[in-house]
This record gives structure tokens, C-alpha cells and sequence, in this order.
């Protein structure tokens, strides 16, 4: 291994496989919005009580998970994206127009990316479904778009760049090695699990998801591991979703007593220098989470949003509403009035500042308004 640049890591090739080029998998789509991943969702993490179903509107569909309190999105908390499975806007704002039909109290979702157009547009047609309903900030992630390892490496702060000099040099010393598998995730899953066991991490709140979502995922070639060994030990394992030029650093577990060898950021920077380019990734997605390290990896920073509409000609619906939906319109309303008496007093306090000409304006512009 070279301390150079992770592009000289010496990454083993085990499991290298065939790869379509842009690895669009079986389906098509983004590996967290294919039926793989919602599969697998419906399968391990569903509630007692609760059952797996799908909203269809022509071809568009959103997966949801329904129970005697209402329905919700099917996400959990592995859910870094959420949007229904349809092909064009205008099938999602008609899946969103339709929902009285399949929302007979309350329907909860989350992970969205308002910025979305799929997303956009089914939330258009949400509002137009004669459901009341209330938005409201989830999560944040953070992403940057890329064209190529060397020139997202280039463009990483200093101090990142300077960690994994030191950070490779002391671990080459130590007989550190690195693999990528593209397929034959059985073994490297094991070993992920038995590092997460001895990580920071906690349990896992459904512990069936994710050998379940790997087997799936993998098999339509959306899966990407990284393994980093020291002395023959596995100390650091990684997981990422790639899809349509969109990949997803999804899971990283790392040993606490090789904590000294940064491990996560040397494994982290071994796998974008072998899956940018082969893969042909133009968006990098750093998950749930705007944790410090993050801002160092991926520049932009992204809200994810959730939703509750409820159906108001129910008991239940209604009670959803005056318990929810309602305070959180008025905490908005009240935002807004704040922010436009801040606005205001601006205004009043500067306008002594004006110039005649200035004054003369802006007196025109209000009467036009």
C-alpha cells in the first residue's frame, strides 16, 4: 500500500465479478427505492399488527406499511431515501391525488427529498387530495456530486488528506490490507458483524435487515463491500448501495481498539477510489445524519422531510389533526408573521437612511402592491 493517494491502496479484487457499466441492477432504480429494498423492509421490520402493502395509482406505487393506527411510509431506520416507485412525475402527483382512496385515517412519511421531482410531485397531488397535512424537517444528509476520484480527492480539505497520509503510512507498517467485493457478500458479512460486535456501535433494531437487504441488493449487483485487515484481523468493514450513477455510503463499523490507525476514514477513502470511477457514480450520498467527520467527505447539505396528511371525515383522522397537523400550521403561521414583523421593522428603521429618490421609489412600489 502506497501513503500516496488511496488510488494506490492495493486493493485486493476478491469477488470482482461482472458489473454492468452505471450498475443500474435488475430494476432499474435507486437501490433504496427498488422492490429488493422494500422487500426486504417488509420482510424484518414491520411492527406487530402491521402488514406490507402497495398504493397503486396506474404504474406508479408507494410502498406502505398498515396497521389498525393508520399507515406509514415502509421505512425504518436504515431509510436514507424515501420516494414512491413511479416512472414520471405526472403518475406520482396522480398516486398523490388519489390518496383518499388509500388513506382512511392517517398516513406518516418520511425520509423525503423535497427536491426530488418524483417526490415533489406526488406531494403536489398529496395536497390537492382533500387530506389536511403538515410537512416537517426529518433528517439531515449530507451529498456532493462527483466526476471521478481524483478530482473529489483533490478537492478534500487538507486536514482529511494529511489523516490519511500519516493514518496509511502507519498502517502499511502494520501489514494493512484492503479488499472491495462486488459480489459473494456471505463471508464479509459475517466478519461485519462480529466488528460491529466489537465496535462503538449498538444492536441493531432489526437485526434480519441487513443480511436480508446485502443477499437482495447484491444479487442485483447494488451492493459494494470494503474489508480493511491488520495483521490478518478484520478490523473495519463498510457497506455501500450503488445505483444509477448513485452510490451510498450506508454502513461503516470499525474495531474501537484500532482506533489509532483511523480506520474509517483509511476504508472510506480505499472504496471511493474503487468504486468512483469503475461504477461511474455521479452523486455521493453520505447517508442519514450531518455528523462533523460528514463535512469533510461531502460538501452539500440536505434536508429529508416527512409528511402527515390525515383524513378529517374520520374520528380518528380528525383527532390526528387537531392533536398534530393543526399546531404544527400554527407554529408556522407564526414563524411567518415573525418573519415578516422582522422584515418590517428592517424596513422602518432603514428608511431614514434612504435618499429622496430612494424614499420616492420604494413609496411607488408599495402603492403598486
Amino acid at each position: 500500500m502506497s501513503a500516496a493517494s488511496p488510488l494506490a491502496a492495493g486493493v485486493g479484487a476478491a469477488g470482482a465479478g461482472s458489473i454492468p457499466t452505471g450498475t443500474l441492477g435488475g430494476s432499474g432504480v435507486m437501490a433504496e427505492l427498488s422492490p429488493a429494498w422494500f422487500g426486504a423492509l417488509a420482510e424484518t421490520t414491520l411492527a406487530a399488527g402491521e402488514c406490507a402493502e402497495m398504493a397503486r395509482e396506474g404504474d406508479a406505487i408507494l410502498p406502505i406499511a398498515v396497521s389498525m393506527r393508520g399507515a406509514r411510509g415502509l421505512t425504518a431506520p436504515y431509510t436514507t431515501r424515501y420516494a414512491p416507485m413511479a416512472e414520471n412525475v405526472e403518475s406520482a402527483r396522480a398516486l398523490g391525488a388519489k390518496a383518499k382512496t388509500y388513506v382512511r385515517t392517517v398516513l406518516r412519511l418520511d425520509a423525503m427529498d423535497a427536491e426530488d421531482p418524483v417526490t415533489a410531485a406526488f406531494l403536489d397531488g398529496l395536497g390537492q387530495s382533500g387530506l389536511a397535512l403538515a410537512c416537517y424537517g426529518h433528517f439531515i444528509c449530507r451529498r456532493e456530486k462527483v466526476s471521478g476520484f481524483t478530482s473529489y480527492w483533490a478537492e478534500r480539505p487538507s486536514r482529511l488528506r494529511n489523516t490519511w497520509r500519516r493514518k496509511a503510512s502507519a498502517a502499511e507498517k502494520a501489514g494493512a490490507q484492503f479488499t472491495v467485493l462486488r459480489d459473494n457478500f456471505s463471508e464479509a458479512m459475517k466478519l461485519y458483524e462480529a466488528i460491529r460486535e466489537a465496535s462503538w456501535k449498538g444492536a441493531e433494531p432489526h437485526p434480519g435487515f441487513l443480511p436480508l437487504m446485502v443477499e437482495r441488493l447484491g444479487a442485483e449487483g447494488m451492493v459494494r463491500m470494503g474489508l480493511m485487515r491488520l495483521g490478518g484481523e478484520a478490523v473495519a468493514a463498510q457497506i455501500w448501495l450503488v445505483a444509477q450513477g448513485r452510490a451510498t455510503i450506508f454502513k461503516l463499523v470499525h474495531r474501537r481498539d484500532h482506533d489509532a490507525y483511523s480506520p474509517g476514514t483509511l476504508l472510506t477513502a480505499v472504496m471511493a477510489a474503487a468504486v468512483l470511477d469503475s461504477d461511474a457514480i455521479a452523486e455521493l450520498d453520505f447517508g442519514r445524519g450531518d455528523d462533523p467527520y460528514k463535512r469533510d467527505w461531502a460538501k452539500d447539505c440536505v434536508r429529508r422531510i416527512g409528511v402527515i396528511a390525515a383524513n378529517v371525515t374520520t374520528t380518528a383522522g380528525l383527532s390526528v389533526y387537531l392533536r398534530e397537523i393543526l399546531p404544527m400550521r400554527m407554529m408556522r403561521a407564526m414563524r411567518r408573521q415573525e418573519g415578516e414583523n422582522r422584515a418590517a421593522s428592517v424596513a422602518f428603521h432603514a428608511a431614514p437612511f434612504l435618499s429622496a429618490p430612494e424614499r420616492e421609489s420604494k413609496l411607488r412600489q408599495e402603492a403598486r402592491a
